[in-house]
């Protein structure tokens, strides 16, 4: 016997019917004999109208409120998943994150996990009970936090560490990890696996089919991970420490992300270390950053952020103008990330180059740079993002990744 964890997301759980088929998908584990603990998002679009409805009475609702109320949206499909596998004959226990002993850090809206108290997940198994879990929730003391969205893939594979798990599946509506988004790009193709590192830096620049955290958490744990269909049965794509597969692949990925904004100081009398303490105390997720000097030793920053943090960014940047001591800030939106990801770029050089150069063909401009050993990242217009994905997914042969696979 044994232990599963496994996940699925709000498209796989988007009505009653679709909720029966993710019924088949847990009892084909039970079946085969093993323990399951099913972690599950809200229905559809569940959280989006919780959100709009929120914002029907404030634009900037209260965040402690904003856990309260989309939180609801979990317990929807815990309790109808629930119900499902109990008329087949099967015993189920459904849990909320903090009844499940999810405890997070005490900010709402964005939480991270630091502890989970598995006795009575542990319990429920003992005894033979499926157990179906709210993902993307959690507690901090007496106060309902929420992981952020995506944060039902990080409940899966903490949950999956601290049960001791043999794998975490994670089903969705794609069958696995494509060289980019298959929605926009004709070309992508399905790889069959992706190295933790690769996947964390394509799940930071915007790829949605897996939460950051979440492949940290699968990283830190060496817990293997499978991104897979809810509805079509075929393998889909393992995230693996080493991938064995696609060695000729320098580019594996290409990650894209809109509604960027770059936020630009001028006129610094002083160190910039202070502005990023700042923005970190008022949970500001800063991205590229672009500091400059003139000859007058006069210094400037920019950097990227998301467009809806702007307003927050701009309200702490101007609290703290005396201390920070600059002279103007512009803002320029309207924006988006283009990035290229693979482990093949360590022993490639030139790479950076050729994206430049394919951007440059063209006509699109690049306004900001950020490299790693495995990722470029450029911003350009947010008109040009995806002719600049298109582009660059044909300059680096990625649609021949499927071929590469069967080699």
């Amino acid at each position: 016997m044994g232990r599963i964890v496994q996940k699925f997301g709000g498209t796989s759980v988007g009505s009653v019917e679709k909720i029966k088929n993710v019924a088949d998908r847990v009892l084909e584990e039970v079946n085969r004999g093993n323990e399951v603990v099913v972690v599950v998002s809200a229905m559809g679009k569940t959280t989006d109208k919780l959100v709009e409805m929120a914002r029907e009475i404030s634009p900037f609702p209260n965040k402690r409120e904003m856990d309260m109320l989309l939180t609801t949206g979990e317990q929807i499909t815990i309790s109808l998943l629930s119900m499902e596998l109990n008329e087949r004959g099967f015993e189920t226990i459904s849990l909320t994150g903090w009844q499940a002993g999810v405890h997070t850090e005490s900010v709402h809206g964005n939480a991270r996990i630091t502890d989970i108290d598995t006795d009575r997940i542990e319990t429920a198994l003992s005894l033979g009970k499926i157990v179906v879990v709210a993902g993307f929730q959690g507690i901090s003391g007496p106060e309902i936090t929420t992981l952020g969205r995506g944060g039902s893939d990080t409940t899966a594979v903490a949950l999956a560490a601290a049960l001791n798990a043999e794998k975490c599946d994670i089903y969705t509506d794609v069958t696995g990890v494509y060289t980019t988004d298959p929605r926009y790009v004709e070309g992508a193709r399905k790889l069959n696996s992706v190295s933790y590192d690769e996947m964390l830096e394509l799940a930071n620049l915007g790829a949605g089919v897996l939460h950051p955290r979440a492949v940290e958490f699968a990283k830190n744990y060496q817990m293997p991970l499978e991104v897979r269909s809810s509805m079509d049965r075929v393998s889909g794509t393992i995230i693996e420490e080493e991938v064995s597969m696609e060695q000729n692949l320098i580019v594996r990925g290409i990650a894209f992300e809109d509604s960027i904004t770059r936020i630009s100081i001028f006129g610094l009398k002083k160190g910039i270390s202070s502005i990023f303490t700042a923005l970190a105390e008022s949970h500001v997720n800063v991205d590229i950053i672009i500091q400059s000097m003139t000859a007058e030793h006069e210094t400037s920053l920019s950097f990227s952020v998301k467009t809806g943090d702007v307003k927050e960014a701009l309200e702490v940047l101007n609290s703290h103008k005396e201390s920070i001591q600059y002279e103007t800030i512009e803002t320029e939106s309207n924006l988006a990330k283009v990035s290229i990801v693979g482990s093949g770029m360590v022993s490639n050089p030139g790479v950076a180059a050729e994206m430049f150069e394919v951007l440059s063909q063209k006509g699109i401009s690049i306004k900001m740079v950020s490299t790693s050993e495995i990722k470029v990242s450029t911003v350009v217009a947010q008109d040009k993002m995806l002719e600049a994905v298109g582009a660059l997914h044909e300059a680096f042969n990625l649609s021949d990744a499927f071929a590469i696979e069967q080699k």
